[in-house]
């Protein structure tokens, strides 16, 4: 067995309700509370209010700006706020978005900035302040791993950042937040689940551990998701702990090339981030099967999803195209994408070797 090491150092608290014991789960030193959350999350949903209730006696300041796929202007303007207010620790209510853009928030609190300087790989001056994540859906695993996204609208791009500071402290994992997510976010996010937990498995980084979290998050999403979309609660409950779980497993193994692939879809068409990485999932792992370097595992996952029609029949029987064509995508922007995603650190562990020319074709057997 190879070497591995394993190091979470999040604490998960879970159980419906539990939100209001987000006030015990915070240092009594941390008496300035920046949340970080979106317009829909603040406006249409309790967990806001629900926050806001569990804080109380501390000084809390609310920025609600976060959009879908969180840009480097909204994270700078969000982390002047935070400095403004003199924050001591930073909270990320709602989904992957502001979750990212809390972490992004905990780091400029603490530094000068810009943002780029530390995605560009310079060191950070101090450490980030303390991230607490309080996740209102179930997708991104965002509130147990050391990473964020953002965007970039000017270079047309996501950009990732790692670093372990930006660990959540805590996760407040309550299922009951989940309950107002509109259907087609639960099937967006729980297939973010998914694709993480595939993807986490089939990595070069994987050991057994970690494989083990993979597979069993894969099994949840499988027997889980489709009654999730349909408001099963046990289901939802499952679907929130798995969310966990598979980000336990990219944080030890990352995403790989469906992820990476997905990006230009998100960008440039609004396909929602866990459906284009679960698309893509569909027709990486048909490039896999011939050529992957650990093959085992490719028929591993094959034999998961088999009862359900295959990846794409797991996909088609919760309503969601794999063609490319349906998102909007076309021919002449595919040797485009596949040159911004060779360049991503993910392709390298990826289990078989990429060109850009392999990447294209793989776009093109999406169309």
């Amino acid at each position: 067995m190879s070497d591995f090491e394993f190091h979470l150092p999040t604490k998960i608290r879970f159980g419906r309700g539990r939100v209001g014991e987000l006030g015990s789960l915070i240092p009594a030193s941390a008496g300035r509370v920046f949340v970080v959350t979106d317009e829909t999350v603040a406006t249409k949903t309790p967990a806001l209010e629900a926050v806001r209730r569990a804080l109380d006696g501390r000084e809390v300041q609310v920025s609600a700006r976060v959009e879908e796929n969180p840009s480097l202007a909204t994270v700078e303007a969000c982390g002047r706020e935070a400095r403004g207010f003199c924050a001591q620790l930073v909270v990320g209510l709602g989904g992957g978005s502001p979750m990212d853009a809390a972490k992004g928030v905990a780091l400029l609190a603490a530094n000068p900035g810009p943002l780029a300087r530390y995605l560009g790989g310079e060191p950070l001056e101090n450490g980030p302040l303390p991230v607490v994540a309080v996740p209102t859906t179930s997708g991104t695993g965002s509130e147990v791993t050391p990473y964020a996204v953002f965007t970039d609208p000017e270079a047309g791009s996501k950009v990732g950042y790692g670093h372990p500071g930006i660990f959540p402290s805590v996760a407040l994992i309550d299922p009951e937040l989940t309950y107002s997510m509109p259907a087609a976010v639960v099937v967006n996010t729980g297939l973010d689940v998914l694709s993480h937990a595939v993807e986490a498995y089939l990595s070069t980084l994987s050991f057994p551990l970690n494989d083990a979290l993979a597979l069993h998050a894969v099994e949840v999403a499988l027997s889980s998701l489709g009654r999730a979309a349909r408001y099963d609660r046990e289901a939802m409950d499952d679907m929130a702990a798995a969310a966990a779980v598979a980000g336990a497993a990219i944080a030890h193994a990352s995403t790989i090339l469906p992820h990476i692939m997905g990006y230009p879809l998100t960008v440039h068409h609004g396909v929602a981030h866990g459906r284009a990485s679960a698309v893509m999932m569909v027709h990486v792992l048909e490039a896999l099967r011939s050529e992957a370097a650990s093959p085992d595992k490719v028929k591993t996952v094959d034999a998961l999803f088999a009862p359900h029609g295959g990846a794409a029949g797991f996909l088609s029987g919760l309503g969601v195209s794999t063609r490319l064509s349906d998102y909007g995508v076309r021919e002449d922007e595919l040797a485009i994408y596949a040159r911004k995603t060779i360049v991503k650190s993910d392709v390298k562990i990826t289990p078989t070797a990429l060109t850009a020319e392999g990447l294209e074709r793989i776009y093109r057997s999406a169309l």
